[in-house]
């Protein structure tokens, strides 16, 4: 007996010391996991940074008689102040407000759990997990228009009144002599406007603001569509969806409407925005993928009992289809 006492308090004592080291283990993979993502997020950073800070945009040449580039110079109606708010700010309220009510409907609100050795709310561990899908997206779909903008270099609709080009013989564009003349060697007189004006005069294709708006909107209307609980009316999250999608479509109008983008920039900046966000929502965050737990097999199939027609079956069926069957060799191939 004492053996066994001793054989089991050995044998406790090893489990006792896996748990601690199983959970050390789980959060040393969670922490490199984070600190990859945030690597990842860096890199993506990175080019952004460079396009802004070192990289000039290519320098294309225009006809002096190109009236696509002669529309006088407006202020924005969306700033990038503006719209620094409509894809950041509007969606971190929303993701706050929606993860908060999921978890609360679920009594989960007071439940904790640990990360990086400490101990935080699960709506916010949950909040954290939405917020990095959504930033990986968008770092992908900036890129991408960066990519665009200072590879083409196409000039904006307001060129002509902020460049204000003169030509290396002193002359001008509302000179005669230049009327359909294809301008490649020019300086940028500019009076009036800055540097920095006269580089964005040179930043047309694809529209940033389109592309960034119609991202964050559209993927906030697939989130909100995917984990916002509306049991009480349905048409309440589809009016905030509407609204978001709304608003997007406001902003790509009005880079036309201010003459900072021409239509085909707008275009393609929005498509950029929405393959984006459903490139995002489908393959990162996985908002369209059924839980294993939903996936009911044989839906609208009745169970019964088959014994006793097998049975019948039995009685006329040849082997090897019925075991029962009592049937020779020889008797099956003359059925055959």
């Amino acid at each position: 007996m004492r053996d066994v006492a001793e054989n089991g308090a050995g044998a406790e004592a090893p489990q006792s010391v896996s748990e601690p080291a199983s959970s050390a283990q789980t959060q040393r993979k969670l922490t490199q996991k984070i600190l990859i993502e945030l690597a990842i997020m860096v890199a993506l950073t990175i080019p952004i940074c460079l396009y802004e800070f070192a990289v000039e945009p290519a320098r294309r040449g225009f006809f002096c008689d190109d009236e696509s580039i002669r529309y006088p110079f407006k202020d924005n109606t969306i700033t990038p102040v503006m719209l620094g708010l409509l894809v950041g700010g509007l969606p971190l309220l929303l993701f706050v407000m929606v993860e908060y009510w999921r978890h609360l409907r679920a009594g989960e609100v007071s439940s904790t759990v640990q990360l990086l050795g400490w101990r935080m709310s699960s709506w916010l561990g949950e909040l954290g997990r939405q917020l990095s899908y959504f930033m990986f997206g968008m770092l992908l779909t900036f890129d991408a228009t960066e990519v665009g903008k200072y590879t083409i270099g196409r000039l904006r609709p307001h060129f002509m009144a902020v460049c204000q080009p003169q030509m290396t013989d002193g002359s001008m564009c509302s000179d005669p002599v230049n009327a359909h003349r294809y301008v490649e060697n020019y300086d940028c007189a500019g009076e009036g406007y800055t540097i920095a004006d006269i580089r964005q005069a040179r930043l047309s294709f694809p529209s940033g603001h389109s592309s960034m708006a119609f991202y964050a909107l559209v993927y906030m209307a697939l989130y909100m569509q995917r984990r916002l609980p509306c049991r009480s009316s349905k048409m309440f999250r589809h009016l905030v969806q509407f609204v978001l999608i709304m608003v997007a479509w406001y902003t790509a109008l009005s880079r036309v409407m201010d003459h900072w983008h021409h239509w085909s920039d707008v275009l393609v900046g929005s498509l950029i925005g929405v393959l984006g966000a459903l490139i995002t929502a489908r393959y990162i965050a996985k908002f369209f993928r059924m839980p294993y737990g939903n996936i009911i097999l044989g839906t609208g199939l009745r169970r019964q009992d088959t014994s006793a027609t097998l049975q019948e079956v039995c009685a006329s069926t040849p082997p090897p289809y019925c075991a029962n069957g009592g049937y020779t060799d020889e008797q099956y191939c003359t059925k055959v």
